[in-house]
């Protein structure tokens, strides 16, 4: 199993991380604000291509290196699974799908950029990999907001809340039978992370509570804004 890789916060990689996580995503939003419809409609299709082909260049890259397992390299980390409901919504413009981008994935990106971890491999495309992944679930929910004027519906964030309890199950099963730890849900990230408070079961049960914080405190600044 590779093992996993923490980026130390405030190291010249992780600044660069950030910065270039922060940078691309203003200078695609100020790009594209105005311009016609029809080039933000080619524009959505692009993005979705770019993420498809970023996560199965990802992926033939681990067979080729031998890497890839069952356990560790099927798209069952909230990353990837928002990263799929991400290219699907680029596309088919859901509304429940835009709001899973607004409420779960971007506060996934967020912190996975603040604080991050490669569980895949550690070679430069991996570190590329992993912060145009992140950065792409971050810019997503902004870009169809932005851009195509994409709005949450009422009540919408406790809806999300619900949804991510449907991958959680369906993951605490598989892990306890496999092995794997996907989510994070069996043995905790090696990062120093606040939320991250005591062991198995209780640091899940604990980020479970405070991830429901975080989505109500975005839904009271959509509203107030």
């Amino acid at each position: 199993m590779t093992k996993d890789i923490p980026i130390e916060i405030f190291t010249t990689v992780w600044w660069i991380g950030l910065l270039f996580s922060v940078i691309t995503i203003t200078v695609i939003l100020v790009s594209l604000n105005g311009k016609s419809n029809q080039v933000k409609s080619y524009s959505s299709y692009i993005f979705a291509l770019l993420f498809s082909l970023m996560y199965v260049i990802t992926n033939v890259i681990t067979i080729k290196n031998n890497t890839w397992n069952l356990l560790e390299n099927l798209p069952f980390q909230i990353c990837y699974i928002s990263l799929i409901i991400g290219i699907i919504v680029l596309i088919n413009k859901k509304k429940w799908m835009f709001e899973w981008m607004v409420f779960i994935a971007s506060l996934a990106g967020g912190y996975a950029i603040i604080t991050p971890v490669l569980t895949i491999g550690n070679s430069p495309w991996f570190y590329f990999e992993f912060y145009f992944l992140h950065a792409g679930i971050v810019f997503i929910p902004l870009y169809l907001h932005i851009i195509h004027n994409m709005r949450c519906r009422f009540n919408s964030w406790w809806k999300s809340l619900l949804r991510i309890q449907i991958p959680i199950l369906f993951l605490l099963i598989f892990n306890s039978c496999t092995g794997a730890n996907y989510m994070f849900l069996m043995k905790k990230p090696i990062v120093n992370h606040i939320f991250l408070i005591g062991e198995w079961p209780f640091y899940v049960i604990i980020i479970n509570l405070i991830v429901a914080g975080h989505v109500y405190l975005i839904n009271k600044f959509i509203i107030s804004n």
